[in-house]
């Protein structure tokens, strides 16, 4: 009758063994990893005129791979859109062609994080295709005959420009000054000017122009940051298209003409 009962024991002590096991086995295989919420609706991305094609490239890659986002763009010089952002235009994310700008925005407390650099970008001579002027240096702007168009000093593309043409000691008449690297970079591929100073990746995006290369020794090369900003409607969605372009900066590079960091 002992030994039953020994038995017994053992048998009671088993399953009790067996029970804990089982639940703890239940526990660890019912349970789920924690994932981040699905991202939906939409956001407005403010970026420098230059990105323009290499940003809708990537927005559309986006969408995909979120379906129910939607990134809207608005393109324009980066002081244009930093003065936007000043008087309180609604907004998500930023992107600048330049560090002064961001600089600004930073200092009037408008990011919603640190600003991440992405790309480098700098100037290039777009002419009309096969180049019918024949183009060949920053010199050759000043020849009397030859239709030049710069960007407005007030913009980023404008400022480089008149860097770029002091250091060559190059002096130049534009027949006009334009509001951002895209308008200026139009004139040319309109046929109603036969040159311009706008950005590598400007010409590099453009089927109806040739581009002159600008010596690196007085060429201008600009960083370019963006963020996020405090006043978005869509957090979540500003913040995983700031993480997206990041981790797409080398399709900018080898696709749209932008250089590396």
């Amino acid at each position: 009758m002992t030994r039953v009962r020994n038995i017994c024991a053992l048998v009671a002590t088993a399953a009790v063994l067996f029970t804990a096991c089982g639940s703890d086995n239940k526990a660890a295989t019912g349970s789920t990893p924690t994932t981040s919420a699905k991202l939906s609706g939409t956001i407005t991305v403010l970026a420098a005129s230059s990105l323009t094609k290499g940003f809708e490239a990537l927005g559309s890659e986006f969408e995909a791979a979120n379906p129910g986002t939607k990134i809207s763009f608005s393109f324009a010089s980066s002081s244009d859109l930093e003065t936007q952002i000043e008087q309180g235009a609604p907004a998500d994310v930023f992107a600048s062609a330049d560090q002064k700008n961001m600089d600004k925005v930073v200092a009037s407390g408008h990011n919603g994080a640190a600003p991440s650099n992405f790309a480098r970008n700098k100037l290039e001579i777009a002419v009309e295709k096969g180049n019918p002027k024949h183009v060949a240096t920053l010199g050759d702007l000043a020849k009397g005959g030859l239709t030049v168009v710069l960007c407005d000093s007030s913009v980023p593309c404008g400022k480089f420009a008149d860097q770029v043409l002091a250091s060559a000691k190059v002096s130049v008449t534009p027949k006009s000054r334009e509001q951002s690297a895209k308008s200026t970079l139009s004139k040319v591929e309109l046929g109603e000017a036969d040159a311009a100073i706008v950005y590598v990746s400007d010409v590099a995006s453009s089927e109806k122009v040739d581009g002159v290369p600008i010596p690196d020794a007085v060429n201008a090369v600009t960083t370019l940051p963006i963020v996020d900003l405090k006043g978005s409607s869509n957090a979540a969605l500003a913040r995983a298209w700031v993480s997206f372009v990041i981790a797409h900066k080398s399709e900018l590079v080898a696709r749209y003409g932008f250089l590396p960091l």
